[in-house]
């Protein structure tokens, strides 16, 4: 995999003296070819040492631009205070404390990533960059989701592309390598899928709420449903048809259907969250606002008819 699956990410490290995960470099990729002459290891090939070479370069370059980052936050920081500008997003301090235990948002979300071997090298890359985005945007909350990761393959794609992003151990995400219904009791589980013909109309308390780790939909259609259906779970779909006009496809990513949950636990309409996490080219528009737009175009169109005859 390339070095494109690496993604920046803020960590709260809750145990400091937990060592991180190793990362292969290009010494072991050599000493690795000099066993293998004793008939120890598997030979690597030139291009397998080159590749983990520039790996290696890019995990420096990095904890570099990590380091200058941080270097600016706090000189930004400095500046605000100075300028008596009150800080807007919750201080470091504030987030260690805000956790998912303590929180009091009322429902539980899990992302299911038992598709690992559905999924190309690309799209494994995709999903755990959206997972990181997910981690990060939770984090950041008042009212965090509690939050899981299951069904992880051990030494599968996915674990061995989160553990390139240090401190993945530390989050605060419950990881499982277990099935969620080995976790949670059936009756609570409702499965989301766009091929529901369920709306889901309000969020339940005490309930979790399943999320498809799958990226490439496209070539598993109507899997998720498939499997709802197989598990005797309920099952139900986000109300984007009954709250906004999309002109493009309505398959969300992982962390689209994950910012909406949270922004309505949150306490904002459907309507709201789906049109604050939804990207500008989605082409998204309240229902009631398409529907007006569209009769002042018809109306200007008429009008323009009438001055011309």
């Amino acid at each position: 995999m390339s070095s494109d699956c690496v993604e920046e990410v803020e960590v709260i490290q809750e145990n400091p003296e937990q060592p991180l995960s190793k990362k292969p470099c290009l010494e072991e990729a050599q000493n690795g070819e000099e066993a293998a002459e004793d008939g120890k290891t598997e030979v690597l090939s030139k291009r397998k040492i080159k590749k983990l070479a520039k790996l290696e370069k890019w995990e420096v370059w990095k904890k570099i631009k990590r380091q200058r980052e941080r270097e600016k936050m706090k000189q930004r920081r400095q500046e605000a205070v100075k300028a008596g500008i009150e800080r807007t997003t919750p201080s470091r301090k504030a987030l260690k404390r805000n956790t998912t235990s303590q929180s009091s948002n009322p429902i539980s979300v899990v992302i299911d990533l038992d598709f690992d071997d559905l999924m190309i090298d690309k799209d494994v890359c995709k999903c755990v960059k959206q997972l990181l985005r997910i981690y990060t945007v939770n984090r950041r909350s008042q009212t965090p989701i509690p939050l899981y990761f299951t069904g992880l393959r051990k030494d599968g794609r996915i674990q061995k592309t989160l553990e390139r992003n240090d401190g993945y151990q530390n989050w605060d995400v419950k990881i499982s390598h277990e099935s969620f219904l080995v976790l949670f009791p059936k009756e609570k589980i409702i499965y989301l899928t766009s091929d529901s013909d369920n709306v889901l109309e309000a969020l339940e308390d005490d309930h979790v709420y399943i999320i498809g780790g799958l990226v490439d939909h496209n070539s598993q259609k109507g899997l998720c449903h498939r499997i709802a259906e197989e598990k005797g779970l309920r099952h139900a779909r986000l109300p984007l048809n009954e709250n906004v006009v999309i002109k493009t496809r309505t398959v969300l990513t992982i962390n689209h259907v994950f910012e909406i949950l949270l922004r309505v636990t949150e306490k904002s309409s459907w309507k709201d969250a789906i049109l604050s996490v939804l990207p500008m080219r989605k082409g998204a528009k309240a229902k009631g606002q398409e529907e007006d737009q569209q009769k002042e175009e018809e109306d200007s169109e008429e009008h323009s008819k009438a001055t011309t005859q």
